[in-house]
């Protein structure tokens, strides 16, 4: 008998996210839609989230609980892709909330718009205490533009992507190198396989919060993003990668003022 595939794995690293953990699980046990596994990365927590884990496991056999020592997110993203049987990853964060119809919306899009590799949507920002900001999206561009400086990218908010399981192991999952803009760099290197589309739709509530990693690394995480907007465009023009900005006839002084315009 063939180990059962699920349609979706849905992936969460989380390192002591205990104060939002327990919200944020509910919230994918809770879809519409059922056919799910949801694997868990605990990035060597050592607050409470190991015993919040476990209970939750108990309560639904659709979670597979992985622990390691730290790694970071993109070692526990990359352990968590190792695990998934799904034909769709979709991601989630620890300090957020799915809406109901989020998966059961996202795989149907991505069932019938077979032009694209990651379908994400819109979400509702909100604070600390879950009151609400603003309704996002993750970017004005609909299509990645390479032969421009600065390119123009589509990209989505990280935490509500669905991503189709063959372009993941296409581009070979999430790259080191570029802290805190994985995501930027994962969006790069899919728009050469697909389109990334945001359906005007809300699929999340996006918490902000001074905890979170972003909110305190946001001028390496810019950084990060325009060497990878550098890496991309090196490949796109054959010049081969890494490369340096001056490798693309780009200024070394021109592009540290276009990442001080970044932050």
């Amino acid at each position: 008998m063939s180990e059962y595939s699920p349609l979706i794995s849905v992936l969460m690293p989380v390192y002591n996210g205990e104060v939002y953990l327990d919200e944020a699980i509910q919230s994918v046990r809770t879809q519409t839609f059922a056919d799910f596994e949801f694997i868990i990365v605990d990035d060597g927590s050592s607050d409470a989230t190991p015993r919040i884990l476990a209970r939750h496991a108990a309560e639904d056999p659709r979670l597979r609980i992985h622990s390691q020592a730290n790694t970071g997110i993109v070692g526990a993203l990359n352990a968590g892709l190792a695990l998934a049987r799904g034909q769709y990853i979709a991601r989630m964060d620890a300090d957020d909330l799915c809406l109901p119809q989020r998966f059961e919306r996202q795989a149907a899009y991505l069932d019938t718009t077979p032009e694209a590799v990651l379908v994400g949507g819109l979400a509702e920002t909100m604070d600390a205490a879950g009151r609400p900001i603003a309704v996002v999206s993750g970017g004005p561009h609909k299509e990645t533009d390479l032969s421009r400086f600065p390119p123009r990218v589509a990209v989505s908010l990280h935490p509500l992507i669905m991503v189709r399981r063959a372009a993941f192991d296409a581009i070979g999952g999430y790259r080191t190198g570029f802290p805190h803009a994985e995501d930027y760099d994962l969006y790069l290197r899919l728009a050469r396989l697909g389109r990334l589309d945001n359906p005007a739709e809300v699929m999340l509530r996006y918490r902000k919060h001074d905890g979170a990693i972003s909110q305190r690394n946001i001028a390496r995480q810019e950084r990060s993003a325009a060497l990878a907007e550098i890496d991309a465009m090196a490949v796109a023009r054959g010049v081969g990668t890494p490369a340096d900005p001056e490798a693309l006839g780009i200024a070394a002084e021109t592009f540290e003022a276009y990442v001080r315009y970044r932050i």
